[in-house]
C-alpha cells in the first residue's frame, strides 16, 4: 500500500494532475481525478460481505438478478376505472406482470368525486376510486395481479376496499399480494396531500401494519417514500436520512402497539429515486442496504435476515424529467435507471418522457416499459452480482454516502424526531433551502441540463407530442356511479357502519376491521374520511402563515 502511495504521488506530480479543477457535488463529496487501493481500505468481510449476508451491501438476497430479474413495475392510473382497466391490459399484453396505482388528488384527500369541492381535479392526475365498486371495474377481465397502491392519507380505507374485492373473487386476505406506499410522513414534508394530523395518521399506519401481520402475510402495508425527498430538492444522502428518519418512526409505533420487531420489519419496504449520477445512485443503494441492517440489528436488536433486508424500489423521473425537448427525458430515464439496476434495487420503473406536461400517453407509457426490457433482456448489467463492488470509486462514494445519511437521520433527532420536525416545519425548510440552491446553479449553469441551460437551441419550439388530454366528463361520469350507487345500496347498512368507525375512532381499537365491513357496505372513501376527519381534526402546514379556504368550503376543510 505504501508503495502504491508513492507511485500515486509520483504519478500526480508528472502528470500535473493537482492543476486540476476541484469537482465538489450536491451532496458534498469531493471526486477525485483517480481512486486506487488506499481510497477503499476496508475490511471485505465486515463492509461487504456476501449477497443475501449481512451488511447486505452487495445485494438483499443471494441470488440477485442471477435468480430472478428485477420487478418491472410501472406506473399508470387516469380518469375513470374503466380508463385504467384499458391501459392496465394494453400493459398486460406487453409483459407487464404488476401495476403500480396512481389516484387523482380527491382520492388522495379523502373527498369523493361529487363533492364540489373537487370537481375539478376528477381523474386528473390519476384513478378516480370512490367505493368498492371503482375497483370493481378497475379490475374486470383482469387477473389479481399484485397492485402498488401510491397513497397514504386514505391508505387503510382503499386496503379495505382491496380486501372486501378479494373476498368477491374467492381469495381471503392471506392470498392478497400488493403493497401500500403508506408513507404519510413524507407526504406531510413533500407533496401536501395528507389529510389528518400526523399523530392519528400515524396510529392509521400501525393499524394497518398490525392488521397485514396477521392476515396478510403477501402484502407490504408500508412502503416508504425517498422519491418524494428528492423531488423536493434532497441530495442523495438527505433522501436516504429522511426516508430512514421516518422508516425508524413508524418502527417505534409498532413496536409502541407490542407487534415484536421481527413480526412486522420484513414487512417494510422503501422507493427511492434515481437521477442522472449514475455511481453515485448506485453506490446508494448499496450504502442504504448497510446501514438499514445494522440499524435493525444494532438499534432494535432484529434477529431474522428478513428483518434486515432493505428492499426497494427505484423509479427515475420527477423533478429530473424536462419539459423543454421532452424526448431527451428517453435518454435521462435509461441512465437513471441503469444506477439503480447496477445499485441492485428489486424493482423499478421509468416515468413517461412527457411527464412534465401531462400523464403519460399511451406511447411513452409502453416505451418506459420497453425501457427496462431492453436493460433487462438485452443488455449484460445482470450477468453478475454487484457488477461495481470493489470499484475504488464507488466503495468510496458508498462509504461516504452512508456515513452522510446516518449524520442527517441523526440531525432529525437531534430537532425532536420525525413528527416534531414536520410540526414545526424543520424537514421543510432544509428541502427548500437545498432545492433553492440547486435551481440557482440550474440557473448559472453550474448544474448542467442538456438542451435546457447547455446546448440549447436558438430557434426553440414546443414540442409535437400527442399528450395525454384530461377528459372532463370524467367528473359527470363518477357522478353518475355515485348517485347509482347510493340509490342502490343499503343506507341504513352504511349508516350502521359510519357509527361503527366514530366510536372505534374515538377509542383505541384497530380501524381496519371497521373499514373493511363499510367497504362491503359501499361506504364511499368520502363518507368514511368524513367521520375520522371530525374526530381526529386536520393539519395546516407549519410553514404556510396564512391558508384561507374558500369561502364555499366549510370549517373542517380549512
Amino acid at each position: 500500500m505504501a508503495q502504491i502511495d508513492a507511485e500515486k504521488q509520483r504519478w500526480e506530480r508528472e502528470q500535473r494532475i493537482g492543476e486540476l479543477p476541484r469537482l465538489v457535488d450536491a451532496m458534498g463529496y469531493e471526486h477525485r481525478p483517480l481512486y486506487t487501493p488506499a481510497d477503499t481500505r476496508v475490511d471485505y468481510l465486515e463492509a461487504l460481505g456476501f449477497p443475501g449476508e449481512f451488511p447486505f451491501t452487495r445485494g438483499v438476497y443471494g441470488g440477485m438478478y442471477r435468480k430472478a430479474p428485477w420487478r418491472i413495475n410501472q406506473y399508470a392510473g387516469f380518469g375513470t376505472a374503466e380508463d385504467t382497466n384499458r391501459r392496465w391490459k394494453l400493459l398486460l399484453e406487453r409483459g407487464q406482470m404488476v401495476f403500480n396505482l396512481a389516484f387523482d388528488l380527491p382520492t388522495h384527500m379523502g373527498y369523493d368525486s361529487d363533492d364540489p369541492f373537487v370537481e375539478d381535479e376528477v381523474g386528473r392526475t390519476g384513478i378516480a376510486i370512490d367505493s368498492l365498486r371503482d375497483f370493481e371495474v378497475l379490475t374486470e377481465g383482469l387477473p389479481m395481479v399484485p397492485i402498488f397502491f401510491n397513497t397514504a392519507g386514505p391508505a387503510a380505507i382503499l386496503l379495505a376496499m382491496f380486501i372486501a374485492l378479494g373476498e368477491q373473487k374467492g381469495i381471503p386476505p392471506s392470498g392478497i399480494m400488493g403493497a401500500f406506499t403508506n408513507d404519510i410522513l413524507t407526504v406531510y414534508v413533500c407533496r401536501g396531500t395528507w389529510i389528518f394530523p400526523p399523530r392519528p395518521s400515524l396510529r392509521l399506519i400501525t393499524d394497518m401494519i398490525e392488521y397485514c401481520c396477521a392476515h396478510m402475510p403477501r402484502f407490504y402495508p408500508l412502503n416508504v417514500q425517498g422519491v418524494y425527498f428528492r423531488s423536493a430538492g434532497a441530495t442523495i444522502p438527505q433522501e436516504v436520512g429522511y426516508t430512514f428518519a421516518d422508516a425508524l418512526t413508524y418502527v417505534d409505533g409498532a413496536l409502541e402497539r407490542g407487534l415484536p420487531i421481527d413480526a412486522f420489519a420484513p414487512r417494510l419496504s422503501f422507493f427511492l429515486a434515481c437521477g442522472p449520477e449514475i455511481f453515485a445512485e448506485a453506490a446508494k443503494f448499496r450504502a442504504a442496504r448497510r446501514l438499514w441492517a445494522k440499524l435493525l440489528r444494532d438499534r432494535y436488536h432484529a434477529k431474522h435476515k428478513d428483518s434486515l433486508r432493505f428492499r426497494t424500489t427505484a423509479a427515475t423521473g420527477g423533478r429530473y424529467f424536462q419539459a423543454i425537448e421532452p424526448l431527451n427525458n428517453i435518454a435521462r430515464g435509461a441512465y437513471g435507471i441503469l444506477g439503480a439496476v447496477l445499485g441492485g434495487a428489486q424493482a423499478t420503473f421509468v416515468a413517461g418522457y412527457d411527464e412534465a406536461y401531462a400523464l403519460p400517453n399511451e406511447e411513452s407509457a409502453l416505451l418506459g416499459l420497453r425501457t427496462l426490457q431492453i436493460l433487462q433482456e438485452e443488455t449484460d448489467v445482470a450477468r453478475t452480482i454487484d457488477p461495481l463492488g470493489g470499484s475504488y470509486y464507488v466503495e468510496h462514494l458508498t462509504d461516504f454516502i452512508e456515513a452522510e445519511s446516518l449524520r442527517h437521520l441523526e440531525d432529525i433527532a437531534a430537532h425532536g424526531g420525525t413528527v416534531r420536525c414536520i410540526e414545526t416545519g424543520y424537514t421543510r425548510r432544509q428541502l427548500d433551502h437545498q432545492l433553492y440552491q440547486q435551481l440557482e446553479k440550474i440557473q448559472r449553469g453550474e448544474i448542467p441540463l442538456v438542451g435546457v441551460n447547455k446546448y440549447a437551441a436558438p430557434d426553440r419550439q414546443e414540442p409535437e407530442i400527442a399528450l395525454h388530454r384530461h377528459d372532463p366528463a370524467v367528473t359527470e361520469r363518477q357522478r353518475l356511479r355515485l348517485r347509482e350507487l347510493r340509490a342502490t345500496r343499503s343506507n341504513e347498512r352504511v349508516r350502521a357502519c359510519l357509527d361503527a368507525i366514530r366510536r372505534a375512532a374515538e377509542g383505541t381499537e384497530n380501524l381496519v376491521p371497521h373499514f373493511i365491513e363499510a367497504a362491503k357496505a359501499y361506504a364511499t372513501l368520502g363518507e368514511i374520511v368524513g367521520v375520522l376527519r371530525q374526530v381526529f381534526g386536520t393539519f395546516k402546514d407549519p410553514n404556510v402563515a396564512c391558508w384561507p379556504a374558500p369561502a364555499a368550503v366549510k370549517d373542517s376543510r380549512d
